[in-house]
């Protein structure tokens, strides 16, 4: 396995050219994180992972090494939540290349310290601002569903609980987010347990110990919560999808992030935004505590003012406006982003819109992974 210049600089450049980037930043707070999160031989390996499930007979060609011994450092890097495991019937033990967000972080929820917690927070402004999350994020914003008119034609994937219903295997992890912030003294109080994963990924959470296993009524039960709660409904950004996040704007890297730009609503996938009524409105300023974004304010002269360009159409507000004054509306045709009919169409679209040779870096590591078998 041939070792050239800093692995860890060498990592980083790789997990760049995922679609989901890992940008550099000045301090280099990224490389600090790569560090504490792998050894040395674990960066290596991991340089010869794509995106694509391989055998281990298939990565130890590539990297110089024994099967067996590739066989058990995948095995561990999963376990760590630094690569990721697939088993089935058909091909056995695969093994493929996690995005550092959404992927090698999330997967840290049960091994979280407080310096890795501090590193990231320094880290998160540099990723936002370079990932392609404004053009084409990984999540995206649905309303709950109280707050949807019965005369609002639904699409099926604006339904959450119909998305949910469209899986038969549930789990449901701890929100990384609402624990790190817990950690370090800055937590919010509102429920944890509280992402629901669906499908395949179920098993590698499960045998990460990084969630409980649940029923169908269960993951209902929970998603019934959000509007309660004040949390925002965040599924995968695809027709089919392999997770909802239930975020709130205090904790949330990615929330938190867009509400200090001055336009939030450009940065989410959402069919919907709120519309005020203000002469039903009767100013009691419940609305200013459920907004995320603070689109809601009161007005110098007293009243409430809606900002369109701040609403991401989570629908909270309109959960506990006691007047009905607060409506969810359906954005213009023009305004409404494509949703995906896949996540792997969702990557393919991010590699694109990067640019950088980023789109045709990944069409050729899936060729090249195809024929490795």
């Amino acid at each position: 396995m041939p070792k050239q210049g800093d692995v860890y600089k060498r990592l980083a450049r790789h997990l760049d050219d995922l679609p989901a980037g890992f940008p550099p930043s000045k301090s280099g707070v990224e490389l600090r994180i790569l560090k504490k999160l792998f050894t040395e031989d674990e960066a290596e390996v991991a340089l010869y992972l794509t995106l694509l499930p391989e055998s281990p007979e298939s990565v130890a060609r590539r990297a110089g090494l024994s099967a067996a011994e590739t066989a058990g450092k995948l095995e561990e890097m999963a376990s760590k939540g630094l690569v990721y495991r697939l088993e089935d019937e058909k091909n056995g033990l695969r093994y493929s290349a996690n995005q550092f967000v959404i992927g090698i972080w999330e997967f840290q929820v049960a091994r979280l310290k407080p310096d890795l917690i501090r590193d990231m927070e320094e880290y998160l402004p540099t990723l936002m601002a370079d990932s392609p999350w404004k053009t084409t994020p990984q999540l995206r914003t649905v309303p709950v569903m109280e707050s949807l008119p019965v005369r609002h034609e639904i699409a099926a994937h604006e339904n959450v609980e119909e998305l949910l219903r469209g899986h038969d295997r549930f789990l449901v992890a701890p929100c990384i987010c609402r624990r790190e912030r817990a950690m370090v003294g800055r937590g919010c109080g509102k429920p944890e347990e509280t992402c629901l994963v669906m499908g395949r990924a179920v098993d590698y959470y499960e045998k990460n110990g990084m969630g409980r296993v649940i029923g169908r009524e269960e993951a209902l039960a929970i998603l019934r919560t959000a509007g309660e709660a004040g949390l925002v409904l965040q599924p995968s950004n695809a027709k089919k999808i392999a997770n909802i996040c239930m975020c709130c704007g205090c904790c949330c890297g990615v929330l938190r992030t867009i509400k200090s730009h001055p336009r939030p609503a450009e940065f989410v996938s959402s069919a919907f935004r709120a519309s005020l009524n203000e002469e039903t409105c009767s100013d009691c300023g419940t609305c200013l505590e459920r907004c995320p974004m603070d689109a809601l304010t009161r007005t110098d002269g007293g009243g409430i003012r809606l900002d369109p360009n701040r609403c991401i159409g989570c629908g909270l507000c309109v959960l506990t406006c006691p007047t009905g004054s607060l409506t969810l509306v359906r954005k213009p045709e023009s305004e409404q982003r494509d949703v995906p009919t896949t996540l792997r169409k969702t990557y393919i679209d991010m590699a694109r819109r990067r640019g950088g040779g980023k789109f045709f870096k990944l069409v050729r590591s899936w060729l090249r992974s195809a024929v490795r078998v």
